[in-house]
């Protein structure tokens, strides 16, 4: 079996192309955060992680199917209350 040490995987990186370097990056990534990365804020702040952003999304795109929807004046006073 192989001895595998920091420095071997560093020349093994090294050696790859840009895009496969970037492709592993982002894989790795996507596998140590698992979605719980924030990647966004709500209107009054408040962090949101991946999942709760696309949670957020399929909300609001179900509240349109359903016509749960408010007037540009009513988000205006909805908004001045906060």
């Amino acid at each position: 079996m192989k001895h595998i040490n920091v420095e071997s995987i560093y020349r093994e990186i090294i050696l790859l192309s840009d895009a496969e370097r970037n492709k592993l990056y982002n894989r790795i990534r996507r596998d140590f955060y698992q979605n719980d990365e924030i990647v966004a804020y709500t209107a009054r702040g408040k962090p949101m992680t991946k999942n709760e952003y696309i949670e957020q999304i399929n909300l609001g795109l179900k509240q349109i199917e359903n016509g749960e929807v408010i007037t540009d004046e009513e988000l205006q006073k909805e908004i001045e209350t906060w």
